[in-house]
C-alpha cells in the first residue's frame, strides 16, 4: 500500500540538486526525517508554478505515508498550490538541508484551520553537513550589528549579508582593517528590521579589504555565530526567507 503511493524516483530525483549520497529511500526514514520539521516546528518553502509559500509541517502519518502542512499566507498561493504538478519542498532546520517534491496536494482542515495534504516524496535529502545560504540584506533600511570594541568602545556597522550561519559586516573604519580571524565580538546586538533584535557572539573568519571604484578603502568582516539557540535559529530562518522571497519577487517583475 505504501509503495503505491509513493511517488516515481527518477522524476523525483531530476526535481533536486542535492546529492544522492544523502537521499532516504525507505518511508520509515522519511517519516523520521518529517517529524523532525514537525519537532522543530521549522519552516519550509514550497514551491510551485513559479509560486511559493512559506509553511510548516502540522503532521505525518507514516502508516499511510502522508503528511500535512500549513496554509501559506497568500489566499492565491493557497488556491493556486492544489493545482500544481510538482511541489518542491526546501528547509534548513539547524544548517542541515532537508529537500523533497511531490506531485500534488490537496486542501484540507486540520486542527480547525486550513491545511494541504500530501504523499510522501519517493525520496527526501537529509544533507548532514552545514551550508549557509547567504542573502543580500537590506540597502536602503539596512540591518545594523552594534556592540562593544574588544578593547572598550562601542561599534555600529552595517550588515551586508546573512546566513543561518554567520553574517558579513561593512565598514569604511579602518579600525575594523586590524582585526584578525579568530577574534570574537561579544553581546553583538543584530537589528533585523521589523523582525526584531538579536544577541549573538560572532568570531571573525573571513576579514577582507576591498577598494571601490572612486577608490575608497572598505573592509568586510565575515563572522559566524558562536553559538545560535533554537529561537535565534528560527528567527533567522525566517528572515532569509522572507529576504530570499522578496528578491526572487523583484526579479520576476523586470
Amino acid at each position: 500500500m505504501i509503495a503505491d503511493l509513493l511517488l516515481d524516483a527518477d522524476v523525483a530525483e531530476q526535481t533536486t540538486n542535492a546529492d544522492s549520497t544523502f537521499a532516504q529511500r525507505h518511508p520509515l526514514q522519511i517519516a523520521v526525517c518529517l517529524r523532525k520539521l514537525v519537532a522543530g516546528q521549522d519552516f519550509v518553502t514550497v514551491e510551485f508554478n513559479g509560486r511559493q509559500i512559506v509553511t510548516q509541517v502540522l503532521d505525518v502519518d507514516s502508516r499511510n505515508a502522508r503528511f500535512i502542512f500549513d496554509a501559506g499566507s497568500m489566499e492565491a498561493d493557497n488556491y493556486a498550490l492544489p493545482a500544481a504538478r510538482q511541489l518542491i519542498f526546501r528547509s534548513l532546520p539547524c544548517g542541515i538541508r532537508t529537500e523533497f517534491m511531490t506531485l500534488n496536494a490537496s486542501p484540507i482542515m486540520f486542527e480547525g484551520r486550513p491545511a494541504f495534504e500530501a504523499a510522501f516524496p519517493s525520496l527526501l535529502y537529509y544533507v548532514q553537513r552545514r551550508e549557509f545560504f547567504r542573502v543580500q540584506t537590506p540597502v536602503l533600511d539596512p540591518y545594523i550589528a552594534s556592540g562593544p570594541y574588544v578593547d572598550g568602545g562601542s561599534f555600529r556597522l552595517e550588515l551586508q549579508d546573512l546566513s543561518l550561519g554567520g553574517v558579513a559586516l561593512k565598514t569604511a573604519d579602518a579600525s575594523f582593517g586590524s582585526l584578525e580571524s579568530g577574534t570574537v565580538l561579544r553581546d553583538v546586538t543584530l537589528q533585523l528590521g521589523s523582525f526584531g533584535t538579536l544577541r549573538l557572539d560572532l568570531e571573525i573568519v573571513a576579514p577582507r579589504q576591498l577598494t571601490t571604484s572612486k577608490g575608497d578603502r572598505r573592509f568586510v568582516i565575515g563572522c559566524k555565530f558562536v553559538q545560535t539557540p533554537g529561537p535565534a535559529e528560527r528567527t533567522l530562518q525566517r528572515v532569509v526567507t522572507q529576504l530570499e522571497t522578496n528578491r526572487q519577487t523583484l526579479a520576476q517583475r523586470r
